[in-house]
């Protein structure tokens, strides 16, 4: 029987509390126990902890050895996601941020090409709206 998340991206497999149990995780950035889960998400017993955790390790996003599951690389829309000091960024807020900063630095050149300024600016609107949606559809995701 082919896996319930096989060639699916996983934000469309998980809902709510798998897919914040498994960005805690991703945030932490290292190994997890169960009991820690359980505490960190607030459930009643560990036995839901390990299920999602379980649930997880069979969608090949976390791995499982002796001292606790941590984190694979995220796939699909999570992918485009970067963890910082605990904190799940999208990664073409950086591009949006290198834009708005490089069009600031180039409008003050003397010199400068008006419509480049104007394409530059474009382009960091648009890759900030990028982010934005990708920012979006995660947080609905979570509330599933």
């Amino acid at each position: 029987m082919p896996d319930e998340g096989e060639g699916r991206d996983p934000v469309e497999v998980l809902a709510g509390t798998s897919l914040k149990v498994y960005l805690y995780v991703l945030a932490k950035g290292g190994y997890v126990g169960v009991r820690e889960l359980q505490r960190a998400m607030g459930f009643k017993s560990p036995s839901t902890a390990r299920h999602h955790l379980d649930r997880l390790v069979e969608l090949g996003l976390l791995e499982k050895d002796s001292r606790g599951y941590k984190a694979r690389p995220p796939k699909g829309l999570l992918a485009g996601f970067q963890v910082i000091r605990g904190r799940i960024l999208p990664k073409s807020g950086f591009l949006a941020a290198f834009l708005a900063g490089s069009t600031m630095a180039y409008a003050l050149l003397p010199g400068r090409d008006p419509v480049a300024v104007v394409i530059l600016g474009v382009a960091s609107i648009l890759e900030a709206v990028n982010a934005w949606n990708l920012y979006s559809t995660l947080k609905r995701m979570l509330r599933r």
